[in-house]
């Protein structure tokens, strides 16, 4: 007992120090920031560059590598002389944000502060940098003679990204600061308070203002002033509360490093005490006994040598003593998966991959309380267990502070990346003794989290299991249909709006179950997903739709080209262009005849997607035509579309039901036309119905359409057959000319 006692004592002491060492620097980074304070304000004042260069101290080699150094002398150098007070302030917003990752203040903080690291490294001072924005975009126009088709989508857009900052920052004063102590938070609570009510002001006067751009069509009449006399009061209450947020992260790292500097005396006490009667034992009993105990300790496994967290064996281990405890309460288990952890590992090698692991970890150490278990229980899968949980939504609440910490903007080995996850809840009943089954029903919900996409939190219910059962059967089914040869790719037409002239098809799968008969994709992709099948359903889809193409330009003279949704997994691989050049040279095809569909989901995060956006743009290089689905439904900026050289755009269906009735709607899907053209991209329209949409559509500048006006998807051998006797009339197109 007393070498693995001594072996205790002796990690307990190093990890106390450690922590005080990480506790000092992290002090130190907010010393830092708070020193910018003084200068953010004197910006957002004067909105004028300082005068008198001022100093900021970047040099403490243990806290800063010299990389990091000149890093930060550069970025504080740009602040000092930007002309823009909105680019000053993303400067300083990434010279906080360099100093938090350096010090790791995420991974030190407390549970209930983790969200202040967010407020001050990005939150707050984003909200600064979009009211900003904002107001420069509205004061602009508003002294515009006439206003354009620009200035009509930059206001709108700079104020959606706008709110967005501005709600988040209300979202967490708001809930998240319930969770500290009024004791200590009352000064913060109130500086919150005083954000809400100038965020809320300035809402409302921004409101007037989109509404009134929205119907303008000179400068004079954009109703501007409300929104310039309440812009100050907010940002002014922002940069308080950001420096109120410093201030309660300072006091609250004091606070923890006091009572770890108890814990290395009491640790120090305990390691002497233990090595008394270690040194007496061997001397009257040898000191083999002694190193064969330590040799046992070391042969028991239940630790991952890449993290130094528990592994599955450490985490069963405790499970089984919680039940054994019986000590009442319910049990909750957090499981975390690192989603397209594949991806970063392609591009940026397996030490960077290592290093994201291990700072997952660190993370996840960071923010478990004094009670809780974590462990590493597989390659990217990482589990936190909790006993006597007080309730469900308390776990939650947890399960997403851990997402949007992992999710947080870090430097690792020199990449800015982003870690996405997707985590799963499962919880005993009360004074139920857990088992084997809060593992499973964990990993159960976890799946579904995936099929919800990033970031995306599931709770454990039982029909998750009938779920997964009903799936692992579709699977077993799914596997023969591969290899007969059922899943196979069918057509729908794209045909030009004014003409009626087929243009191309979507291929689209279906699974022709000689049984069932032919099954659509929701019913089976699913289980496919989970299988881990997409990527052998993607590939057979991509080889017959080519093929098929092939015998159609062989047998028809018009021009067309194959619309192909291709996976975020596989555009994430750095290999897929020469994987798809590959594919198109084989089917005896050109780049050109080929259109990549990506949805508009990859613009919204430019560092999660960087791979599939490096992949999207060498493939449009090559002459991929490239195609941004369900347009209008996200966050894509004009920028990403002129980054990624997208060549068409495609209206998502509900832009278009019943558009030749709905005046309002037509504003919006008019709208989206002119600003897809405006910047010489092609738009088509999905889910097009009636003669009367059709009409609408063409007369308003879209260049093709596709829905069950024109066709439903079919088979190969009908839109084969099809081809060569396309007669628009059978849709009552005028002959005109095509728009393009």
């Amino acid at each position: 007992m007393l070498a693995p006692s001594l072996l205790f004592a002796t990690l307990w002491i190093k990890k106390s120090l450690d922590d005080v060492r990480a506790v000092d620097h992290g002090l130190n980074g907010l010393a830092m920031i708070r020193d910018l304070g003084p200068l953010i304000r004197h910006r957002i004042e004067t909105n004028k560059p300082l005068n008198v260069p001022q100093k900021l101290e970047f040099a403490d080699p243990d806290i800063f590598t010299a990389d990091e150094t000149q890093r930060l002398q550069t970025a504080y150098a740009a602040f000092l002389s930007q002309t823009s007070r909105s680019e000053a302030i993303r400067d300083a917003r990434l010279i906080v944000r360099m100093i938090t990752q350096s010090v790791k203040l995420s991974s030190i903080t407390h549970f209930e502060t983790v969200e202040l690291t967010d407020l001050v490294d990005n939150t707050l001072l984003t909200v600064i940098v979009e009211a900003s924005e904002m107001m420069s975009a509205g004061t602009r126009a508003a002294e515009k003679p006439t206003i354009n088709l620009w200035d009509k989508m930059s206001i709108p857009v700079q104020g959606g990204q706008f709110k967005f900052a501005a709600d988040e920052a209300a979202r967490i004063t708001s809930s998240h600061f319930d969770l500290l102590p009024d004791d200590k938070a009352r000064v913060l609570k109130e500086l919150a308070a005083a954000y809400r009510a100038a965020n809320n002001r300035f809402q409302e006067a921004g409101a007037k203002l989109l509404m009134s751009t929205h119907d303008a069509t000179r400068g004079s009449e954009i109703v501007v002033e409300p929104a310039q006399m309440a812009v100050q009061s907010l940002l002014n209450s922002t940069l308080t509360l950001w420096e109120g947020s410093i201030d309660y992260l300072a006091m609250d790292l004091e606070d923890h490093r006091n009572a770890t500097v108890i814990s290395v005396y009491v640790a120090c006490a305990i390691g002497a005490l233990v090595i008394l009667a270690a040194f007496g034992l061997a001397i009257l009993f040898g000191r083999s006994i002694a190193n064969r105990t330590l040799e046992e300790f070391h042969k028991l496994g239940y630790h991952d040598p890449l993290t130094g967290l528990p592994n599955r064996r450490a985490l069963k281990k405790t499970i089984d003593a919680i039940a054994q405890a019986a000590e009442g309460g319910a049990t909750g288990l957090i499981q975390i998966d690192l989603r397209h952890f594949k991806a970063l590992n392609h591009q940026h090698g397996d030490h960077v991959g290592d290093a994201a692991l291990r700072t997952t970890a660190e993370i996840l150490v960071g923010i478990s309380g004094d009670r809780d278990f974590v462990a590493r229980t597989g390659g990217t899968e990482f589990m936190l267990l909790r006993r006597n949980i007080g309730s469900a939504d308390q776990l939650c609440e947890m399960a997403q502070t851990l997402t949007k910490a992992i999710g947080r903007e870090r430097d690792i080995h020199g990449h800015k990346l982003r870690l996405d996850s997707s985590i799963g809840i499962s919880i005993t009943e009360p004074d139920m003794a857990p088992g084997e089954q809060l593992i499973i029903d964990a990993g159960l919900a976890t799946r579904s989290a995936k099929n919800k996409g990033s970031l995306a939190v599931c709770l454990f219910k039982p029909e998750m299991r009938d779920t997964f059962e009903k799936n692992a059967e579709i699977a077993k089914d799914l596997q023969i249909a591969l290899s007969e040869g059922s899943i196979v790719p069918w057509y729908q037409p794209q045909v030009s709006a004014r003409t009626g002239d087929l243009v191309g098809a979507e291929a689209l799968v279906r699974w022709v179950d000689l049984k069932k008969g032919v099954r659509f994709p929701g019913s089976f992709l699913p289980a496919a997903t989970e299988a881990g099948y997409m990527e052998a359903i993607d590939q057979s889809v991509r080889h017959q739709a080519m093929r098929m193409t092939t015998r159609l330009l062989q047998q028809s003279p018009i021009p067309f080209h194959i619309g192909l949704n291709v996976s975020a997994s596989l555009l994430s691989d750095p290999a897929c262009v020469d994987l798809l050049l590959e594919e198109v040279d084989t089917a005896g095809l050109t780049p050109s005849q080929v259109s990549i569909e990506i949805l508009e989901a990859v613009m919204i995060d430019e560092y999660a997607a960087a791979p599939i956006r490096a992949s999207v743009a060498s493939l449009s290089r090559h002459g991929f035509r490239i195609e941004l689905d369900d347009f209008g439904t996200g966050h894509s900026s004009i920028s990403s579309l002129r980054d990624l050289h997208v060549d068409r755009v495609k209206i998502d269906r509900s832009f278009i039901s019943g558009i030749d009735l709905d005046p309002g709607l037509q504003k919006f899907t008019r709208a989206l036309i002119q600003l897809a053209r405006s910047l010489d991209i092609s738009v088509l329209a999905e889910g097009v119905e009636t003669e009367s949409e059709r009409e609408w559509l063409a007369d308003n500048g879209c260049d093709v359409i596709q829905g069950f006006l024109i066709s439903k998807a079919i088979p190969e051998a009908d839109l084969l057959a099809k081809a060569n006797r396309w007669n628009p009339a059978v849709v009552q197109f005028p002959r005109q000319q095509n728009f393009n």
